[in-house]
Order: C-alpha cells, then structure tokens, then sequence
C-alpha cells in the first residue's frame, strides 16, 4: 500500500488557524482519522517548532521512485530536486533512505543550508492479529520497530498478514548551520510520535480494506452459490441451516402459497436430509450418499448424490458442513438402461449363435467347394463338395488325385495367408475324382482377422468355371447382337433426320415467304404452323447433335479447363477420400469447344473417382508435343488413377457404345461420347489399364503455334 499523494503547501500560506496553534501535537496527531491526514499534520507542527520549510518524500516500489509525497513552504523547484531512483546508492538522499537512520545532511546541491532527514517506517511494538493467531514472529511492524535485523526497502512486506508497508522520509530545513541538538531530538521525537500513530491508522485501513474485499468475495461465492443448478447448503456446527441457494429452496423451503401436499413434501425433505447429514457428519470426512427427495411444486420423486464437505477453521475447529447435490436420476434411468441393453446383447448373442449355426448348414448345402484354414494355413473346415475334392480335413487321404489336389491348395492357401492383400483372386486347376479331369475353378479368397489385427482364418470359394464359361460366351453373343442392334439404329436414325432436315429448311423457307400473304383471320393457324415446324426442326437438329458439332470453337487454355473441372468436382472427389496431383505444363492454347471439352474431362474425372471405392490418387498432367516443322504439334493430356482397373478383354472395347465397367449403375455412353468428341476435334484417345493397379487415358489434341 502506497501513501496518497498530498497536496503542495503555498509558502505565504498556513494549514493551522489560531486555534489549533494552541493544541498540542500529540492531540492534533490523535484526532487525525486517516492515514493521509497524519504528514499534513506532521509538516503543520514542524513549521510550528520553528523551521522554515519542509517536505515528505515517499518510496514508490512499483516504480522504484523516490518522489515528493507533500510539502509546506517549499517551491516547486526545490520539491522538484528530491525526485530521484530508489537504487541510486551514490544519491545522499536515498543513502540515508537505506541506512534507515536519521541523520543532518550539511550544505549540498540540495540547499544551501543544512537538512535534517529521518526515515519514516511501518513499525510497532507488538505483533500484528495474524501473527498473533498464528504465534509467528516474524511480523513486520515488531521487527522493524526491534530492528533486530536491517531490513532492506524492497523486504516492507510482512510475511504473516502480507500487508505492504509505507517507507518515507520526512526532509526539514533547520535553517542555521548550528542546530541545537535539543531542537533536533525534539523534531526527532515528533517525528517518531507522527510515525506511531500513522501505523495505527495504516493498519486499521489496511483490516478495513481486507474486510471490504473479504464482503466482495462473499457476494461473489454467494452469487455463485445462487446461480448454481445444483442444490447447495450451508450448515453450522448444529446442522443449523445458514444459507442454501433457490435450487436448494425448491426442496426444503415452502413456496408463497403452499399446499398440503407442498409442506409434507418439505417436512419430509427436511427429514431426510437431517437424517443423512447427521450419518455423514459421523466420518468427519469428505463423503457421498444417495438421497431422494420429493418436488414440492411438481410431487415427483428425484434421486440426488449428495456430497457433504466440512469446512475447519485455521485452528482445526469444525464450523460446518457444506452440502452439494446433484442430479442423479437420470444418471440411475441411465443404468438402468445399460442393463436392459446388456441383457438385449446376450439375447443377440444368443441369436449371433444361431445365425452361425445357420450358416454352417447354409456351408455345408452351397453348390460350390469351400474350404475354411487358420493362420497357419491348414484346413480346419471344408464343405461336401470340397471334401469330394481334398477328403476330410480330420483324417488323411490315402487317393494319390486327392494328395495332388490338396498340394496344390495349401501351396496356393499358404502364399496368400502370409501375404499382404486381404483379399485373392486366381484360377486353379484340380482333378475330379470321380472323373478323373482336370476342372478349372475361380478361387476367392478372403481373410478374417482376431481384435489385435492378426490373421485368424482364411475363406476360400473354388467356383467352377466349365458351365460358367458357357453361359459368359452365350452372354457376350447376345450383347454383341444388341450393340449392332443399338448401332444399327443409331445410324438408322441419324440418315433420317438427315433426310428430313432438308425439306424442313424448305418448309421453313416457304413459311417465312408467306409471312406478308396470311389474312388475319388464318393469322392463329400459321402462327402454330410456324411454332410447330420450328419444334419439329429443332428435333431434327437434336438427333442430328450426336453426329454434328454445332458449337463454334475457339482458341481455349486446356490447363484453365482441368482446373475449372477440379473446381466443380473437388467436393465430390474430397468426401471420396481421393488426392488430386496435377502437373501442368506450359502449353499453348487449343482451337476447340470449351463445353465438349468439359463434358470430356468431367466424364473422365467422375470415371476415375468411381474406379476408386475406397479412396487414392488421381494424378492428372499435361504437356506439349511440338512437330518437326515447329508450327504444329500436340497438347498430351494424361488422366490415371489408382482405382480397380479395367479387365483385360475390355480394355479393347471400352470405347465403344453400351459397354461399362460399372454394372447396372453405368449406361455405357461415357466414354463413347468422349471418344467422339475427341476425334470431331482431330484428336486421338487411348488407355492402358492394370488390375488393381489403376487406369491412364491419354489424349491427343492438335494444336498450331501462333
């Protein structure tokens, strides 16, 4: 805590009128009643004694300042020479200021004439409340006033109430050179009188100021306390109720009208909770209960945990009990829940069971071959049919066809159990033992793992591949048939429009003559003529659109396309889990028709995020391919991906009409259409695709340097 400032005193003036002259020091020092009043004073006095002038000057920790505090009879730029560091050592006034020590600093570049200076500390002669509570010695006020120690001006704190103290100096002018010595001990002695009553003071402030702040944090903790959902209480020693928040009063205070069945609610309430805290109070700790109380206003029953705390003083003496509760009930219907639901997955762990079992015969009944191995690749479970094949899993086989058979399936089963891929496709050859032919199968196969990731049980299906060729050639025979079909019809129509697009343009033309020669009265009958020829003309037109490229080109920057398609499809392609890698090169611009150009690159860019199901990298790039003439050349547009892949005896056809790789859910136009597009524009596409691996489309566009 830092002295207030005072205010300047005027050299013509006085703060004493002729009757406080005739008061004596100590009396006018006792009626001060604020700490702040006491220098005032203190200067009055001295001025009385006899000296021309003086000043108080007061030590600014936060700063590390020595400034003027207050003065009488002194002019600003006297006052104005005594602003100083406190850590100036070299300073005579802060020299003093350490020293703690009164002394006469003689002629200086302060004043001409001699300067009594005595330092003024917070001191006292006996310990402060809370070091006497707490029987410690080191309080501040006595070991300042023993001075058993020299405490420096930075250690004005005391250690037991953590009150900061005042550190000031009281500077007077004596005037003459050879001070009396009695003058001096008398101005000496009214200092010191001055310094025991501004510690009085000080330390009363000091408790009133720690009670102010003590009435905020009350307010504050009882704002809190209110604003609480949860019920909390206050009780003494007695379980006597001191304060208890509005969710509290809800339960055990009546409401302004209460009714019969509110006030039994209340008692009752009231009963319990005297009852519990009664129970807990007995194990003089921190402790939970469970406690259910009935709402006075709705009549519901709530469970509550209550949590009972006591509160000690500094000297161990209980004061209390503080008591928090919360909410539990729909915590408890929460449990009880999880109980059903527990009990609900037993019974479905008792379906899972059965669903096994169903399985297991759903196994042994399917028409193809299956055999179940575990982690180190030996059959633990096959199927009839894969037992005609291999024989049991739990006796040997003495057939020579069977040993064969069964070496070529723990070859092919031990390769793909300690591999990496989680699923395996490939064509084995077996020998049938009854038979006594070789049979080509299409083995899948597949891993199941335990809860730490590792390999527990591989599944394999051997599916027989001898009818199902059969009905693929049949399959492949009727499409081809329906794709001439298809093109078959597509040229048929294509030559009609074409047939019919002439003498619609002549009917067009004719309609456009008779425009002036129409009465008025058949002006309805050639307007519909008009609206309908034009409609059937613009069908024309439309079937004519997927032979004809209506649109007008222009010159087009293909980078400035790819990025406007990355744009657009970047959501799509982001939720999909796949990374875009472009690699655009310098190219020039291509003479072509932005939208076909778009719909190209869309079509592409949609094909390859479907290819990839769960998620990789379409990497797309482009570069320039210059002739030998340096005017032309070509702009090379790469588009691959990551995904499935294409099968081998596709790749040939997949440009043409009505063949898809998506099953059901693609038309088999797509890449028809592009194919299209590009050669309209004197381009060329191509592809090369793996199984797994991915797919990479490249296209061609001419292009003419400018």
């Amino acid at each position: 805590m830092q002295l207030k400032s005072l205010e300047l005193v005027k050299r013509s003036g006085t703060f004493f009128d002729a009757a406080e002259a005739r008061v004596p020091a100590a009396l006018r020092l006792l009626q001060a009643e604020r700490s702040d009043e006491v220098f005032p004073i203190l200067l009055e006095e001295i001025v009385k004694l006899g000296f021309p002038r003086a000043l108080v000057l007061s030590a600014n920790f936060e700063t590390g300042e020595v400034v003027p505090a207050g003065a009488i009879k002194c002019s600003e730029q006297f006052i104005s020479k005594f602003r100083a560091s406190l850590y100036a050592a070299d300073h005579p006034i802060i020299n003093i200021f350490h020293k703690l020590q009164p002394a006469v600093l003689p002629k200086s570049d302060f004043s001409l004439r001699p300067l009594y200076c005595h330092p003024v500390l917070y001191r006292n002669r006996t310990v402060c409340w809370e070091a006497e509570r707490e029987r410690r010695t080191d309080c501040l006020a006595v070991e300042n006033y023993v001075g058993q120690r020299r405490l420096g001006l930075e250690e004005q704190q005391c250690r037991a109430c953590d009150m900061r103290a005042y550190s000031a100096m009281v500077v007077v002018d004596v005037g003459k050179k050879d001070v009396p010595a009695r003058s001096i001990k008398q101005l000496g002695s009214l200092v010191e009188l001055a310094n025991r009553y501004l510690a009085r003071l000080f330390k009363i402030e000091h408790y009133y100021n720690r009670m102010r702040d003590m009435d905020v944090t009350i307010s504050q903790m009882n704002n809190v306390m209110m604003s609480m959902a949860d019920p909390v209480i206050l009780t003494d020693a007695q379980h006597r109720v001191i304060m208890q928040n509005k969710a509290a009063a809800r339960f055990f205070r009546l409401p302004e009208q209460p009714t019969e069945g509110g006030m039994r609610a209340v008692e009752l309430n009231n009963m319990l909770f005297s009852a519990a805290l009664s129970s807990m109070a007995m194990s003089g700790g921190e402790t939970h209960r469970d406690l259910t109380l009935v709402d006075a206003s709705e009549g519901e029953e709530l469970l509550f945990e209550a949590v009972c705390v006591p509160s000690y003083t500094r000297d161990g003496l209980s004061t209390g009990i503080v008591t928090v509760m919360r909410d539990v009930t729909d915590l408890r219907k929460a449990d009880q829940e999880l109980q059903m639901n527990y009990e609900k997955l037993r019974q479905a762990e008792d379906i899972v069971r059965q669903d096994r079992d169903r399985l297991n015969l759903v196994i042994e009944n399917v028409g193809d071959p299956i055999a179940v191995c575990d982690n180190e690749g030996k059959v633990v479970l096959l199927d009839p049919l894969a037992k005609g094949l291999f024989g049991s899993e739990t006796e040997p086989t003495r057939d020579p066809i069977r040993i064969k058979n069964q070496a070529v399936l723990d070859a092919y089963i031990s390769a793909f159990t300690f591999s990496f891929a989680n699923t395996e496709g490939q064509t084995l050859r077996f020998t049938d033992p009854s038979t006594r032919q070789e049979v080509e199968y299409d083995a899948r196969s597949g891993k199941i793992f335990d809860e730490r990731g590792r390999v527990a049980y591989t599944v394999t299906v051997l599916r027989d591949w001898s009818a199902i060729r059969k009905i693929e050639q049949l399959k492949v025979e009727r499409r081809m048939l329906e794709v001439e079909k298809f093109a078959a019809a597509g040229r048929l129509a294509a030559t009609i429009a074409h047939e019919v697009n002439n003498p619609m343009e002549a009917i067009k033309n004719s309609i456009y003559l008779l425009s002036n020669k129409v009465d008025e009265e058949a002006e309805p009958v050639y307007e519909i003529l008009k609206s309908e020829t034009e409609r059937v003309a613009r069908i024309v037109r439309q079937m004519l659109g997927l032979y004809r490229n209506q649109e007008s080109v222009k010159p087009v920057d293909v980078n400035l396309l790819l990025e406007d398609t990355l744009l657009l499809l970047g959501r799509q392609l982001q939720r999909a889990n796949i990374a875009v890698q472009q690699e655009f090169g310098n190219i020039a611009q291509a003479v072509v028709s932005s939208d076909q150009l778009r719909q190209v690159f869309s079509n592409m860019v949609i094909n390859a995020k479907d290819s990839m199901h769960d998620g990789g990298t379409l990497r797309i790039r482009t570069r320039q391919i210059l002739s030998r003439d340096g005017l032309h050349g070509w702009i090379r547009i790469l588009i691959g991906d990551t995904g499935a892949g294409i099968p081998k005896n596709m790749v040939q056809s997949i440009f043409e009409p009505f063949v898809t790789t998506k099953g059901e859910k693609g038309t088999g136009l797509g890449l028809w259409i592009v194919k299209g597009i590009i050669g309209n524009h004197g381009g060329k596409i191509s592809v090369r695709s793996k199984i797994g691996r991915g797919t990479v489309f490249k296209i061609d566009l001419p292009v003419v340097r400018i």
